[in-house]
């Protein structure tokens, strides 16, 4: 039980449940490894050591929400699924766009080198892929400024992670991390490829952003919709 657990932690362990807990709710997803920009070196996250170490705890305490605690080992991923379908920020749909973007960059880097979980990106290389696909065709609102602010949102998520300079910036660098996998389900990413690669003609920004949504949980979220959090 919950209650039992949590009375046998320690002071300084009851205040970090509360601080991680409250992290791994505002934030949705807790990564293995953050990215210390003075080292600039990949470090063990020790919300995520914690969150290990207590699952069960956590697990219970969740339960009285309706949520479930689900962590995948191989990418180094903990995330809450919320079996009320509530609590969701949603994104609009250049943000969308710019996660599908990252995801297929991601994939291809990741392929050649299975060894690695974070994949460092730069502005000009986010600015060359959205053209090569075509994204800012599809819609004029995707700007390297709208670009900006989606990273930003994404960043807030541990979606990605700054390595250097402000979004804001010219010139930026940054890693995507592990969780780009899942913020687009395999379903949904295939509706958006198919989408995507229909003929000119056929496909407006209109018929882009009409793509059906509903708010779902990370592992199955739509491409607009991010789980976790809520303003």
């Amino acid at each position: 039980m919950f209650t039992e657990d949590y009375e046998k932690m320690s002071r300084s362990d009851k205040t970090q449940f509360k601080e991680v807990l409250n992290d791994l709710l505002y934030e949705c997803f807790i990564v293995r490894k953050v990215y210390d920009r003075k080292s600039k070196m990949f470090r063990a996250n020790p919300d995520y050591l914690f969150i290990e170490r207590y699952t069960s705890t956590f697990e219970d305490y969740l339960s009285y929400m309706d949520m479930q605690l689900s962590k995948n080992d191989e990418d180094g991923v903990i995330f809450v699924t919320s079996g009320a379908e509530r609590n969701h920020f949603r994104i609009e749909p250049s943000t969308t766009l710019v996660v599908y973007a990252l995801r297929s960059y991601y994939e291809g880097q990741i392929e050649k080198a299975p060894q690695e979980t974070e994949v460092l990106m730069t502005s000009g290389q986010m600015n060359q892929l959205v053209q090569e696909m075509g994204l800012s065709n599809l819609s004029k609102r995707l700007s390297s400024s709208t670009i900006a602010s989606s990273l930003r949102t994404l960043d807030a998520f541990n979606i990605v992670t700054k390595a250097n300079n402000s979004y804001g910036d010219p010139s930026y660098s940054f890693f995507i991390l592990p969780t780009i996998r899942y913020v687009i389900s395999a379903e949904k990413l295939n509706a958006l490829y198919a989408l995507l690669t229909k003929p000119q003609e056929e496909t407006s920004s209109s018929s882009l952003f009409d793509t059906p949504s509903t708010t779902a949980q990370p592992g199955d979220i739509p491409v607009d919709s991010l789980g976790g959090h809520k303003e």
